[in-house]
């Protein structure tokens, strides 16, 4: 049991690699649309209990509801204008879980306060969705001390224990059922879609795969870091077919996916996008990462019946690649190493194209880094 709830403590952050699962879906301006649509609404929530007896009835409450209810609409607005990063999005959590707090215990009727603390329950599932254990965790703690808070109120005020622990109950299942549920669930899912997003010939990751894991690698890098993204395309790949057969063609694809995964760190992110063509990512600095390639470049060659490939790299730093939307600066990443491939393939193959994106460069010239 406890190495049960251990790992489940460990479970990483979810925010990249959902963001990029709904980005790959065409799905998140309905997911923003949908949470401005609900931030929005919980907004006006402490404008409208101004104008009920059972809602705030001093002046400090009425501010502090009025508070809350800029606080939401401020937050609403964020998702309404683009997708936000992981730290806005924990800080878009962090203020609505406050929001809420601080509505409930404004209210002058203990009984609907604590009602009102079922509303922790739509946070702690955003939080499952998205975010990590320890961040649930905080926010079903701020609701069982504010439903705590009201509870006792509501004891004090009318004596009826039934009543109060009749709607504790209710509150903390909510709180607790809604999010443990939403986040067992979409982590079995982030585990389906690793396993299913492989090449069934080589194990390596496919094109959706790939995608996905190198938007959530380069999300947590950090300033001191570097992306690299290497295209391999092995050269007059359709002879070896024609002349040897498909089957030798398979055989050799297979001992190309294994020397990288030999060659590379277990770190590294490794697909393949189709036929005879691989891709890589690591955070290597940029000169281990073109000594490993061309160690990579060497084992290919050592395969044997003739099998070279070309290689095109394209690294940028961290903090180049932090300062930018994941999935727009790994696209140029990804379109930079294809084209330095392409051009190491016309030189005749079996070389290296290294090109750098950063930034206040300008474009170089073949066999220069690259400069965006």
């Amino acid at each position: 049991m406890v190495a049960v709830l251990r790992r489940w403590w460990r479970q990483a952050d979810q925010f990249d690699w959902f963001t990029a699962y709904l980005h790959d879906r065409g799905l998140q301006l309905r997911w923003r649309m949908a949470t401005f649509g609900f931030t929005a609404l919980l907004a006006v929530l402490p404008i409208v209990l101004l104008y009920t007896p059972v809602g705030p009835d001093r002046t400090s409450t009425r501010a502090v509801a009025v508070v809350a209810a800029a606080c939401g609409a401020g937050a609403s607005i964020l998702w309404l204008r683009r997708w936000p990063t992981r730290s806005e999005s924990l800080v878009f959590n962090a203020v609505c879980s406050v929001g809420i707090a601080a509505t409930c215990l404004a209210v002058s009727n203990p009984y609907h306060g604590l009602m009102g603390c079922v509303m922790f329950a739509a946070v702690g599932g955003f939080l499952a969705y998205f975010h990590a254990p320890n961040h649930m965790l905080a926010n079903l703690a701020v609701a069982i001390v504010c439903s705590g808070i009201t509870a006792t109120r509501l004891v004090i005020a009318t004596g009826d224990v039934a009543l109060t622990v009749a709607a504790l109950l209710t509150v903390l299942s909510l709180n607790v059922g809604v999010p443990f549920g939403i986040q067992s669930l979409v982590h079995t899912l982030r585990v389906d879609l690793r396993n299913s997003d492989r090449d069934a010939l080589t194990g390596l990751l496919d094109r959706r795969g790939f995608y996905r894991a190198v938007y959530e690698l380069a999300a947590n890098l950090t300033a001191h870091e570097c992306l690299n993204v290497t295209m391999v395309d092995l050269n007059q790949f359709k002879k070896i077919n024609d002349n040897h057969g498909h089957a030798i063609g398979d055989r050799v694809l297979v001992e190309v996916a294994a020397v990288l995964r030999r060659t590379f760190r277990a770190e590294a992110v490794l697909g393949r996008l189709g036929g005879e063509e691989f891709v890589v990512a690591d955070t290597d600095g940029p000169s281990a990462h073109a000594t490993t390639v061309e160690r990579v470049r060497v084992g290919i060659a050592d395969v044997g019946i003739g099998v070279t490939a070309s290689f095109g790299i394209c690294s940028a730093p961290g903090g180049f690649v932090a300062g930018r939307r994941s999935p727009d600066v790994v696209g140029r990443l990804l379109r930079i190493a294809d084209e330095a491939m392409y051009r190491a393939k016309r030189a005749g193959g079996d070389r290296v194209e290294h090109r750098l994106l950063g930034p206040a460069q300008s474009s170089g010239t073949a066999g220069a880094p690259l400069i965006d």
